[in-house]
């Protein structure tokens, strides 16, 4: 068992442990049953809980979704910031494509669901995500994006979409055909295999 963090209560630290479990198998369900199908009563099922004891952690599946999310979230917004850190547009496409794509792959399995997910999609329809997508817009394309550059934009963020047809690929498949088609959607010629 981990130690608790400096200046956390060993209660504390209890506390925060269940709710990473109960992220974990929640994750875990949506994954296998799909978000809808998965109640609270099943994930309390799982881990010998009870379902007061996942409300004092979420207070609704929602927030479970959005907890599970964050990382992703998290993830793009550190993109970003690097990206707005470099000169050049190609540079900054890259670093976020491919920075994008590591997370895909990495976490792929959670990300398929996503993309299947209705509830993941409607999770993504917030206002905290339309000023990350426009942020990335204007580090691609700048303040005023002809209409094709918003198109390719919105495409390459639409890929991961397509990862339930791609389950039957390798990682390293699956990451060389998201990083390929991401960059030609941008009209970045992919930069030759040393």
């Amino acid at each position: 068992m981990p130690t608790p963090a400096k200046g956390m209560s060993t209660r504390a630290a209890q506390a925060e442990q269940t709710r990473q479990q109960i992220l974990e198998t929640a994750q875990r369900l949506f994954v296998d049953r799909g978000y809808d199908a998965t109640s609270l009563q099943m994930i309390a099922d799982e881990m010998g809980l009870t379902k007061a004891a996942v409300y004092y952690h979420f207070r609704a599946k929602a927030d479970i979704l959005h907890a599970a999310m964050l990382p992703g979230i998290r993830r793009v917004e550190g993109l970003l910031d690097e990206a707005a850190a470099m000169r050049g547009r190609r540079a900054r496409m890259e670093h976020v494509v491919t920075g994008l794509v590591d997370f895909l792959v990495a976490n792929r399995h959670y990300a398929v669901m996503a993309a299947n997910d209705p509830a993941a999609r409607r999770d993504r329809s917030d206002k905290e995500w339309e000023t990350r997508r426009v942020r990335g817009l204007t580090l691609f394309f700048g303040e005023h994006p002809t209409g094709a550059e918003r198109l390719s934009f919105n495409a390459v963020f639409a890929v991961p979409e397509s990862l339930p047809d791609l389950v039957d690929l390798s990682d390293g498949e699956l990451r060389d055909a998201l990083l390929s088609t991401m960059l030609r959607i941008l009209r970045v010629p992919p930069r030759p295999k040393a």
